[in-house]
């Protein structure tokens, strides 16, 4: 019989409601403190019957909890799981994994030398349509992968920015989304050599970027593009059209991953795959099918494997090191400290 994992969530806003919620949902986990000194989160920790704590140290120190989740502001992600690593307490870093890469090698760092493994948000590693085309690209789907195109783009409502550390450098549209899908594409095509990028601050008018654009050269040869905003009213993103985002509505049809090989192509989240009916070439029709799946929701499944590493019983699909990896191609595609310049970086 699985043991419940006690979890203590640090950080009671919109993602970490969302973790409470999927607390409640997830097998082998049970929500057992929240730590977060704002009044909303003591009627968050009331609703859900477990304890409440103003300090996250002071939670840590309770003895109510067997690992944490870490769903504060990105500047605060260092330094609450190195509390939680230096208390013995295993944790799940919501993404990215830092605000700076010397912020994430030290998670990195102190992981090693603990032993306490780190987690790193990445849900869509968990999610149907990203499980499926992974399998799929692996066994030479589409053959030698030449391509890849990335569309995240949508409009956030003013409401959000009255968190004053959503537009200060650390933030913006890249740290806070387009990392998710630079962590799904290094997952299903390879690892990223080098990027150039262009941004723009005009239509918010904040100190950081709120449409980027980038391409990027991918380990294998591939070349990638990817096109970010947060201020563009749009279906072009992962988590609309997937149905699997946290805090959506009913998603619309399209894609927004965009994957060609030298024998096939796929899209996602929709999995349609293209190829020519018998040679490939660019004159003989193309026979499209879709990939099975088994539908599942990515936050619940994350959880349930974090249950797991608490227990012991498996080692992180995302660690810490290779969220660093994700995150060092996001700072160099973002374009938040030179807006108006192109960037290019080797990584």
């Amino acid at each position: 019989m699985t043991t419940d994992i006690k979890i203590g969530l640090v950080g009671a806003g919109l993602i970490g409601r969302e973790h409470a919620k999927y607390c409640g949902i997830a097998n082998g986990v049970e929500l057992a403190g929240i730590a977060d000194p704002t009044p909303e989160s003591a009627e968050t920790a009331q609703m859900y019957g477990v304890s409440h704590f103003t300090d996250y140290g002071a939670m840590f120190r309770s003895g109510d909890v067997q690992a944490v989740i870490a769903a504060v502001p990105n500047a605060m992600h260092t330094d609450v799981a190195s509390a939680a690593m230096a208390a013995g307490l295993p944790v799940l870093v919501e993404k990215p994994l830092a605000e700076s890469l010397e912020a994430g090698q030290r998670i990195v760092d102190e992981s090693a030398q603990t032993g306490v493994p780190v987690l790193v948000g990445h849900q869509r590693r968990y999610a149907p349509d990203i499980a499926a085309a992974k399998a799929f690209i692996d066994e030479g789907g589409v053959g030698e992968v030449v391509s890849v195109a990335i569309l995240s783009t949508w409009r956030k409502n003013e409401e959000y920015f009255q968190a004053p550390w959503r537009t200060a450098p650390g933030a913006g549209p890249v740290l806070i989304n387009l990392i998710h899908d630079i962590d799904a594409i290094r997952h299903l095509v390879g690892d990223i050599e080098s990027v150039v990028s262009l941004g723009s601050s005009t239509a918010r008018g904040f100190q950081i970027a709120d449409t980027v654009g980038a391409v990027m050269r991918f380990a294998n040869g591939a070349i990638g593009t990817a096109l970010a905003s947060d201020a563009a009213v749009s279906p072009w993103c992962w988590d609309l059209t997937s149905g699997y985002g946290a805090y959506f509505p009913d998603p619309p049809a399209g894609d927004v991953y965009f994957i060609s090989g030298t024998e096939a192509s796929i899209s996602l989240p929709s999995l349609t795959v293209s190829r020519h009916d018998g040679i490939a070439h660019w004159q003989v029709p193309l026979k499209q099918s879709t990939l099975p799946r088994v539908e599942a929701n990515p936050y619940v499944a994350q959880l349930e494997h974090f249950g797991a590493v608490a227990r012991k019983e498996a080692t992180p699909l995302v660690t810490a090191a290779d969220a660093l990896q994700s995150l060092e191609v996001a700072l160099s595609i973002d374009s938040s400290s030179d807006v108006p310049a192109s960037r290019k970086a080797a990584l």
